[in-house]
């Protein structure tokens, strides 16, 4: 497989021109890294393997949505007469995101591409003497996980020879990296859980809608969306804008976009920080209750995950037996992340929360699983054979509820048992 030739697909059209002000981006946050402090391995062990499940990379617009369907609307106020300057403005930025995405809907970027580089460029680095056996490496089937496998291989493929690379794709059916697409009883829960009527109900406390509107729109325009006159569909057919909370919320979905496809066209500057803020709550919100910890008793959101950490206890009992790989990399989504991350129950990132108001005090869907998020299992051996495991989030050191003398290191035996409880 020619790594390079296949990552030579990913964009290129835009330049990295990340503003660094950039906030209230909720799971689309890029990838950010920061050091952090290293404990040193206990005396007598040395690294021997890693277990890595990563998201992909930061990405264009999953299809042809947010950005047709407010330059439709805008197109029609332009038409009637009934847009302000501001309106004209965004209509122009719109347009300079849609020429973007042209060709490009649900791919990598090029900040996406530069992300997965870095990740394995300091993976190589602070890991070196693991290398010089096969590295598994698997994605799910969608093209940007493919992509951001590939260019962390690519990156990889500087340091330690490409052909232990063992490359592959998971099918459609793919109960470890994309288990949420097989459970019926998952997606009725995501459709008519308990849970949704909360979240809608309390994302109606705040309303910002002709705050924002009206910097782009006639108050006689406004009244028409309000009244439901418009019924602006996404390229699939499906109704993405109907009401001023959507005109709205499509706007905020196109201002997080920017900082993905590496350009500010200064969408950010119709909003507050104080409606950013709003907006990222609610979309963490529905983060947290349909894929994340929960409410007391909605466990499906997790337990679903539980073939995935199966298959992480089992990859890695069989490295350590068979001593032949250096690393087991995975691509896979947030809807993979975040339900795995819950059931790690590291760094109290799996805490259920019931009173809607106070998820977005104790838990950030930027912090659990951002573009790119990651989560690494290393483990240590030393010459009598005792395994010993320390998890990084984000490469930065977790810590877990189970007893260790040496944390953020663990016997590798308690962590096993201890995980292996949940699967029972």
């Amino acid at each position: 497989m020619n790594i390079k030739a296949t990552l030579f697909s990913i964009v290129t059209c835009t330049s990295i021109t990340l503003a660094a002000d950039f906030e209230y981006l909720g799971t689309k946050q890029p990838y950010n890294f920061e050091k952090s402090i290293v404990t040193p391995t206990p005396v007598g062990y040395k690294p021997i393997f890693i277990n890595y499940l990563g998201r992909h990379g930061s990405r264009h617009l999953s299809s042809p949505k947010y950005d047709i369907s407010v330059f439709e609307l805008l197109s029609i106020a332009e038409k009637d007469g009934e847009i302000t300057a501001e309106g004209l403005n965004l209509k122009k930025k719109v347009a300079k995101i849609i020429e973007i995405e042209k060709g490009n809907y649900g791919l990598l970027t090029q900040v996406g591409a530069t992300e997965q580089k870095e990740i394995a460029k300091r993976f190589y680095e602070n890991n070196k003497e693991i290398f010089g056996k096969d590295i598994i490496a698997s994605s799910t089937y969608v093209e940007r996980a493919q992509q951001s496998r590939d260019a962390f291989l690519e990156e990889l493929s500087k340091y330690t020879p490409s052909t232990n690379f063992k490359i592959s794709t998971n099918t459609k059916k793919d109960n470890i990296l994309r288990f949420y697409d097989l459970s019926p009883e998952y997606e009725e829960f995501v459709d008519n859980g308990d849970w949704r009527k909360d979240v809608e109900k309390y994302s109606k406390t705040k309303d910002f809608n002709n705050e924002v509107l009206s910097k782009l729109f006639s108050k006689k325009f406004i009244e028409k969306i309000e009244k439901g006159e418009f019924k602006l569909k996404d390229a699939k057919g499906k109704t993405v804008l109907k009401n001023p909370t959507d005109a709205v919320r499509n706007i905020y979905d196109l201002y997080i976009i920017q900082s993905n496809i590496g350009v500010d066209l200064g969408i950010g500057n119709l909003f507050s920080k104080e409606q950013l803020k709003w907006y990222e709550e609610v979309d963490n919100l529905y983060d947290f209750y349909e894929k994340g910890p929960g409410k007391t008793g909605n466990d499906i959101a997790t337990t679903i995950a539980l073939p995935l950490l199966k298959d992480f206890i089992k990859t890695s009992d069989e490295a350590l037996l068979n001593k032949n790989i250096s690393a087991n990399l995975r691509f896979a989504h947030a809807e993979t992340m975040i339900p795995f991350i819950t059931l790690l129950e590291i760094n109290g990132m799996a805490v259920k929360q019931d009173k809607i108001e106070d998820v977005y005090k104790t838990w950030l869907g930027r912090e659990v699983s951002g573009m790119s998020t990651n989560v690494q299992w290393l483990f240590y051996s030393n010459d009598k054979s005792n395994v010993i495991v320390k998890m990084l989030h984000n490469e930065k050191e977790v810590n877990l509820p189970i007893n260790s003398s040496m944390k953020p290191y663990y016997k590798w035996d308690d962590v096993k048992s201890f995980y292996e409880t949940k699967l029972k």
